[in-house]
């Protein structure tokens, strides 16, 4: 080895012989590869890196291709979305999943009173978001990789910590990140596309940050061979890396501080990226329901009442033909426009079919 590596090349080299996964020395190894020295005296190093890069990443694609096996708990989703409750032993959890839900979990004052998860719905304005509370074994090794596996799966996160322990929170999003599930920051605004033409080529370069050969080498030698790149957004090193990590989990998330000594806190606080609330915020389910990046939409028909007992649950975004959509094919095909309540200039103002929705509004379709 190279006697002039960096610190970082070092960490990088340790983390990959802590790895227990193919997933975390293939992370590992494309770090090593951007620390690696780039003289030509390093020219091997770099070389074995690749190889063990390309044969790993080849491994990885062989078992997506299997089905796996072995116990995995699964909770089927249902409702708006699925949001996972994490915080560690007596955080108040348990408490949070009975003041918000139908659930009547467990609680007592000694810690791992939730050995497996619970499950319960939130009521929004007539929509139900399912919550599950995970057990708090984020650090066993026996049922990690099955409470990680779910934090994957959810479509957001609530934290909750002890207002009394400030330091958990901390703790709980470091060992979120350390499995490469990030809520302090979003995916990198980069996509990485398949291209019929050998090479890698950059679109919007002045965005790079780093020499384009440095770039161009890590993509290469982690298997992107023949791809475009379209960069959105300033550009490191570490972006690409986070990027092309296949562990990489992004997800929206909030955090609650649970006091049980009567401190409260009225003020929205923001903590490493994320908004923090209090345990007793009147708000706090209108943010939960908006970290999942949806809307409801009500419908009524012409000279009828709004239908507000069956709302529509569309992505943020949808247009009234989503919501025609989400309805029924025949009504897609055959509107021509809508009135809209809500969002609109002035109520019941005639809007096209490509209209964008926002939160709360009323539809009524034209045919």
């Amino acid at each position: 080895m190279p006697t002039n590596v960096t610190y970082e090349y070092i960490a990088a080299k340790e983390k990959y012989e802590r790895a227990s996964t193919d997933e975390e020395r293939l992370v590992a190894l494309q770090e090593m590869l951007s620390k690696a020295p780039s003289h030509k005296g390093a020219e091997n190093l770099r070389g074995d890196i690749s190889r063990k890069i390309s044969s790993i990443r080849s491994k990885i694609e062989r078992k997506a291709e299997t089905k796996k096996s072995g116990h995995t708990i699964n909770i089927r989703k249902d409702g708006a979305g699925q949001v996972a409750i994490v915080g560690f032993a007596n955080s108040g959890k348990s408490t949070f999943l009975a003041k918000y839900t139908n659930a009547t979990p467990k609680i007592a004052n000694y810690p791992y009173t939730t050995k497996e998860p619970e499950v319960g719905m939130m009521k929004y304005k007539d929509v139900r978001v399912q919550l599950v509370e995970l057990p708090a074994f984020l650090e066993s090794q026996e049922f990690k990789s099955q409470i990680f596996s779910m934090i994957r799966v959810a479509d957001a996160i609530i934290l909750i910590y002890r207002k009394e322990l400030p330091e958990e929170l901390d703790r709980l999003i470091d060992i979120l990140e350390s499995e490469d599930i990030y809520v302090t920051r979003s995916k990198p605004l980069i996509e990485i596309i398949k291209s019929k033409f050998a090479g890698v080529s950059i679109i919007n370069e002045s965005y790079l940050s780093v020499k384009r050969e440095e770039a161009v080498d890590l993509l290469k030698n982690s298997g992107f061979r023949s791809h475009t790149v379209v960069l959105n957004q300033k550009t490191t090193i570490d972006d690409l890396l986070l990027l092309i990590n296949p562990r990489a989990s992004f997800k929206k998330a909030i955090v609650v501080s649970v006091s049980f000594s009567g401190i409260t806190s009225i003020s929205e606080e923001t903590h490493r990226n994320i908004s923090v609330y209090d345990f007793y915020d009147a708000k706090l389910k209108e943010r939960i329901f908006l970290m999942l990046g949806k809307i409801i939409i009500y419908t009524k028909k012409p000279g009828e009442k709004v239908d507000f007992k069956d709302p529509l649950v569309l992505d943020s975004g949808s247009k009234v033909t989503d919501a025609c959509k989400s309805i029924h094919k025949s009504i897609y095909k055959g509107i021509k426009c809508a009135r809209v309540w809500g969002s609109t200039k002035f109520d019941g103002q005639v809007v096209s079919k490509d209209y964008v929705l926002q939160n709360g509004d009323i539809v009524e379709f034209m045919m």
